[in-house]
């Protein structure tokens, strides 16, 4: 499994079994906010952490993939999605959407643009997760300290954080090394991620800080 981060909380996993390939994109954004999303995309699936499509480029990929904007279980060419909702107070979005993907062997927890601490049983329906991507920047998602938090109540064996302020970027948002402070933890940099389950740390919390594709 291969992980890649293009911005914001847009995340793009390319995994395989057997002979089938397959392309997971997540919440992809609009090029006037500040960064440039990629056009030549093409994925199987795309998963969104709203409801409302309209606020995603869906025409910026060249295909037509399966959308994920309802809570369920779902299925695409050997990925597998879980989708649970998130009340939150907004009366544009008012469910959120977290997911769970079961990929390669392994489980990867992605809590999109979250914009607060997640109860006991939202906890506990993500379940045991091997790599959790959630943002932590601020602005008009959780905070650094309210990212860890839920890293501490979930206890993954990997995160990998979104969301947080690069070159370009219009929004005000807090930088990837302040989180890093507030988490005590290994941390390695690298331009994707590249893992299989195997390759999963055995004891201490690892955080893989991705540069932007």
């Amino acid at each position: 499994m291969q992980i890649f981060w293009h911005g914001f909380s847009c995340v793009r996993i390319e995994v395989s079994h057997g002979d089938q390939e397959a392309v997971l994109v997540t919440d992809p954004f609009s090029s006037d906010m500040g960064l440039r999303f990629p056009k030549t995309l093409k994925p199987d699936v795309v998963a969104l952490t709203h409801q409302t499509r309209k606020n995603f480029p869906l025409d910026a990929f060249e295909n037509k993939p399966f959308v994920i904007d309802n809570p369920g279980e779902y299925e695409v060419n050997g990925i597998f999605a879980y989708t649970f909702p998130v009340r939150t107070a907004d009366e544009q979005h008012p469910h959120h959407l977290m997911y769970r993907f079961e990929l390669e062997g392994m489980s990867v927890g992605f809590l999109g643009n979250l914009k607060r601490v997640l109860t006991d049983e939202e906890v506990e329906k993500l379940g045991n997760i091997d790599i959790l991507l959630l943002p932590v920047g601020g602005g008009d998602s959780i905070s650094a300290k309210q990212a860890v938090e839920i890293i501490k109540a979930v206890e993954p064996r990997m995160v990998i954080p979104l969301a947080y302020h690069v070159e370009g970027l219009k929004h005000e948002l807090g930088s990837v090394d302040s989180f890093c402070k507030e988490l005590v933890c290994k941390r390695q940099d690298a331009n994707k991620l590249k893992i299989s389950k195997k390759d999963l740390p055995a004891e201490d919390l690892v955080v893989t800080v991705l540069e932007r594709a």
